[in-house]
């Protein structure tokens, strides 16, 4: 009853907000294409109830942090202050940058930083505790710190506090800032769980690649022209939540696959190992199918729908869906639902030769 309510509540609420060069659009893993279509005025994707509620409770995640924050010996002031991040151009005339920070913090030494919190999803979250940087958060950081300074000069250092909305896990990194020079450095990273770590690592240039980006992004607005797409194809997964999709991968044809070229030493050492893992999980799968579908037999002689004992439970849980039944629609409603979809499947098999030893690349560079 209510549960249906809920999103169509969010999506009725919904607003589009104009595009304007933002702290929280600087970063480097943006879109640059998107933010274009957004400048552009592209008619976008309505969002889904689901997805703003998703952001609602980002925010609301947000607010209970501080709330437990501000119960601790540390002081939390200046919540959502406004200040100015910089100067760029849009819409052809001089554009201030404004952004407004979660609050200045001050530890029990009495020493101020910039708090910025952010509230994500289990996956993400454990990307970067297994030691992917937030590098757009990062320059989120850098741009907030640029206008503190004209607040307070002697704030130089950001606590970047990121939560895991699925398990209230969370991951501080503390962030100096050289200002002149434009140099992030990753003091101390610290996990809820006690885990502590000082990288002492330089980021550089994340302020004036912000500021390239959105002259570039202003550039493609006046030229009314679009930059290449960053993704080989939609099935990324930004592709799959940006709101010009459709409109962007509209007429794109994947470039056809004919050359045939040797395969390099690397590539041999990954052919050899995936021919060696297919042939020991192939038998895996199969008893595992097979164990799956004892299981399920057993509950059913039984006429039950979960067993308990030893340890265990085995539960057979029964739900419905809902499904189109494409041959219960007329002939020429099928022919134009009809879409073409490219699809890769990759081989890889052994051919009868002898080969020596493969040297490979003890530190192989992914692009």
């Amino acid at each position: 009853m209510l549960a249906e309510l809920i999103h169509p509540l969010a999506a009725m609420g919904a607003q589009d907000w104009p595009y304007r060069p933002r702290p929280s659009s600087a970063g480097p893993n943006q879109c640059v294409r998107k933010l274009v279509y957004h400048a552009r005025e592209f008619p976008r994707r309505q969002a889904h109830g689901r997805f703003l509620v998703v952001l609602d409770d980002s925010s609301w995640h947000e607010e209970l942090t501080l709330n437990w924050i501000e119960q601790s010996a540390f002081q939390l002031r200046d919540r959502q202050t406004e200040v100015v991040c910089g100067e760029t151009v849009f819409a052809g005339e001089s554009y201030t940058i404004l952004g407004h920070i979660d609050g200045i913090v001050t530890d029990l030494l009495g020493i101020d930083r910039l708090l910025e919190h952010k509230a994500i999803e289990h996956f993400t979250f454990q990307r970067y505790a297994e030691g992917d940087y937030p590098l757009d958060y990062f320059a989120q950081v850098c741009l907030y710190l640029r206008g503190i300074t004209q607040l307070n000069p002697d704030i130089d250092e950001a606590l970047l506090l990121i939560k895991n909305k699925n398990q209230s896990a969370y991951l501080e990194y503390r962030l100096h800032y050289d200002l002149p020079n434009d140099r992030l450095t990753v003091c101390e990273i610290v996990h809820s769980n006690g885990e502590r770590s000082f990288p002492k690592q330089d980021v550089i240039g994340l302020y004036q690649q912000a500021l390239a980006r959105f002259a570039q992004i202003e550039q493609h607005r006046a030229d009314q022209t679009l930059p290449d797409r960053p993704y080989e194809d939609d099935s990324n997964y930004h592709c799959q939540y940006c709101p010009y999709s459709r409109l962007c991968w509209e007429g794109h044809v994947a470039p056809v696959l004919t050359n045939t070229v040797p395969l390099s030493p690397d590539m041999a050492a990954l052919a050899a190992e995936y021919l060696d893992l297919d042939a020991r999980i192939k038998p895996l799968n199969k008893r595992f199918d097979h164990v799956k579908k004892l299981l399920k037999a057993g509950l059913k002689t039984q006429q039950a729908s979960e067993a308990e004992g030893h340890g265990f439970i085995v539960r057979i849980n029964q739900s419905t869906q809902t499904r189109h039944d494409v041959k219960l629609l007329p002939s020429y409603v099928q022919e134009l639902a009809e879409t073409s979809l490219s699809i890769e499947k990759l081989s890889v098999n052994r051919i009868a030769q002898e080969w020596g030893p493969l040297q490979t690349d003890p530190n192989p560079q992914v692009a």
